[in-house]
């Protein structure tokens, strides 16, 4: 009844802890529901977020419930007052479900304090109120209700019962704890060997989940236990290490105390006394800070054990004395107990005190008969037939699936296989029909590039033709000015012709590349001035394709330039240089031309006046371009071509 005040009403409750806040407490996970990436210092970021998530909600009581469930491992009075806390909200805030899950584990903690009554009701009143899939919590601290007051029958049922539920619902971690709690159960019965086999089941289980929580560190304890009732020390060492390291990894007091008693009583076995006296000594320790009179009761007996095997008879009566203290009037676990007052007895008789030990080991022998009875015999036999039972309808329902599954599986092969071939017939034909359609296409455009390329031909030989007829009828001019004209002519038309010639010739039926075109052009009009070893072109520039629109008027632009400087750039100089430089800048063409001859008059030049220089102009206007002559020795004209524009406007 010492704290059956704070289940009736709680005043105020202020947490003042002085540690730094976390930013996000929104982006809270539950711990040990996932693989933990902390240490023991995980409740102390549970406090933070306790602080710092204030309002009343599911987030904050989820808070509240992860602080005190697992603080209840380091401290179960400070855990109680958490849960307190978190039961006294939901209940001001009606929230039916949460009220339920804080005294579940109100109940749970308070089974640790020995108030076994209280706790059971709690437990009952949260079974009301709780979601299905939180029951198998419930079902499990129930038996150990059962299990703390002797009545080892009833704590195999509740056992039953979370197992039933974990197999019906799938629930791995409340198969895993019913395998814990019964394990532990036949070793309190002496059935070590089918506990083991339980406690091995549940370590699988707790594996396979793979989150080594507060509870998966009990069962190495409860394994270790069986194995070392079997003699097989050293593995049972094995598996108290391992408990060791997962509860001083996450702060689990209440287990750190439970296998260092089982860890002084392997060291007892093995006669290492000393070190059965440090372990002892360490479970009490936490049994302390934990405060928790049941750990402490045990402890005192491993206590007790460690100097009975040393034979300090008066410290092993004090110990085992206060161990029985600890249990209280109602004696508290008849398991525990039952081992003191057997141990007890021995002492006594040591000491030579026959009538005391004749009471202490009467006591042992009723203890021990509430224990080992026939009807919890019973009960566990009738336990193993409907788990066994269990186990073979689980197998055979497991079969049936694996079997519609592979029905399934066979008729889903069949029938996507039928769809594949389908699919592959239809994509075939598919197939087919495209490669006959590409095949005409590639026909067709075979037949169109040959026509094309048969057009540039034509073209060109056409412009040869006009070409040939005005050479033919320069040669019957006499006048040397009308021969200069049919001449400029006959240079415009083979600039033409050249472009054409260039097309069919090349692989580009559509762009012609300007470097050798230039090249080419210039080539064909110093020789027919018959200037050849006295003029030399220099192309100063990269290797660029231009569309036939742009190249024709650019090349006859260039022709026009060329043959001026030929006609008024060099007199009576026996080498003239002319210099070519075509290059794109964003949407832009320039073109520069330059001559080393003597220079440009606009004013005394018949080409500024004459038909060349009206053909430039009108040729520059159609690129929408520009023209402008710069500062030079000799000749330099520079061009700024639009040609984007000019297409722009031609469509």
């Amino acid at each position: 009844m010492k704290v059956l005040f704070l289940l009736i009403g709680i005043g105020s409750y202020y947490f003042t802890l002085a540690y730094p806040l976390p930013e996000k407490p929104s982006l809270y996970q539950p711990v040990f529901t996932y693989p933990p990436d902390f240490g023991k210092e995980y409740l102390e970021s549970l406090a933070n977020l306790a602080q710092v998530q204030q309002e009343k909600d599911s987030l904050r009581w989820q808070i509240l419930w992860d602080w005190g469930y697992y603080t209840h491992s380091r401290n179960l009075n400070e855990s109680l007052r958490i849960i307190q806390k978190g039961l006294l909200e939901t209940q001001e805030a009606g929230d039916k479900r949460w009220e339920g899950r804080f005294q579940l584990i109100a109940g749970a903690i308070l089974l640790r304090m020995d108030e076994t009554e209280q706790a059971e009701l709690l437990l009952q009143a949260a079974l009301k109120k709780i979601d299905p899939q939180d029951r198998w919590l419930a079902y499990t601290n129930l038996g150990y209700v059962y299990e703390r007051r002797g009545d080892l029958s009833s704590a195999f049922e509740w056992a039953g019962k979370t197992l039933e539920l974990g197999m019906r619902s799938n629930h791995r971690k409340a198969q895993a704890m019913a395998y814990s709690d019964l394990s532990y159960l036949l070793w309190k019965q002496g059935n070590y060997l089918e506990g083991l086999e339980f406690g091995l089941k549940s370590l699988h289980l707790f594996e396979s989940w793979g989150i080594p929580d507060m509870d998966y560190d009990f069962t190495l304890y409860v394994v270790g236990n069986n194995l070392m009732a079997l003699d097989r020390l050293d593995e049972a060492e094995k598996y108290f290490s391992e408990s060791i390291a997962v509860g001083e990894r996450f702060g689990f007091y209440n287990n750190l105390s439970d296998v260092y008693m089982s860890l002084a009583s392997l060291y007892i076995r093995t006669d290492k006394l000393d070190q059965a006296e440090n372990c002892a000594a360490n479970a009490l320790k936490y049994a302390g800070l934990l405060e928790n009179s049941f750990m402490q009761m045990r402890s005192f007996l491993a206590l007790g054990e460690v100097s009975f095997s040393k034979n300090e008879w008066q410290a092993a009566e004090n110990y085992l004395l206060q161990s029985i203290a600890k249990a209280g009037t109602d004696l508290g676990d008849h398991f525990f107990s039952s081992q003191a007052y057997q141990r007890l007895s021995e002492v006594y008789e040591a000491l030579g005190k026959n009538q005391q030990a004749l009471a202490a080991f009467k006591m042992y022998h009723d203890l021990n008969q509430t224990i080992f009875n026939e009807k919890a015999e019973q009960k566990m036999a009738g336990l193993k037939s409907e788990l066994a039972l269990s186990q073979k309808n689980n197998t055979i329902k497991e079969q049936a699936l694996i079997l519609t599954k592979q029905e399934k599986q066979v008729t889903f092969w069949i029938v996507g296989t039928s769809l594949m071939l389908v699919f592959s017939l239809i994509m075939f034909r598919g197939y087919r029909v495209i490669r006959k359609k590409n095949k005409l296409l590639e026909d067709q455009n075979e037949e169109k590039t040959y026509l094309v390329r048969e057009t540039h031909h034509r073209i060109k030989n056409n412009l040869q033709v006009v070409c040939s007829l005005l050479s033919l009828q320069s040669e019957r001019i006499q006048d040397p000015d009308l021969q200069r004209i049919m001449l400029d002519s006959q240079n415009r038309v083979q600039s033409m012709g050249l472009v054409h010639q260039t097309l069919y010739q090349g692989k580009d039926l559509a762009y012609l590349e300007m470097k050798d075109y230039f090249t080419k052009l210039s080539r064909d009009i110093i020789h027919s001035f018959g200037v050849d070893g006295t003029a030399e072109l220099h192309c100063d520039m990269e290797e660029m394709s231009l569309d036939i629109i742009t190249a024709i008027p650019i090349g006859l632009i260039v022709n026009e330039l060329i043959t001026n400087s030929l006609k008024y750039a060099f007199p009576g100089k026996k080498q003239g240089n002319l210099t070519i430089h075509l290059e794109r800048e964003g949407n832009e063409l320039i073109l520069d031309y330059l001559d080393d001859g003597i220079g440009f008059n606009e004013k005394e030049t018949a080409f500024s006046l004459g038909f060349g220089g009206q053909l430039i102009q009108l040729l520059t206007s159609q690129l929408n371009g520009r023209m402008s002559k710069l500062p030079h020795e000799g000749t330099y004209f520079r061009f700024v071509f639009c040609p984007d524009a000019y297409q722009t406007a031609l469509t």
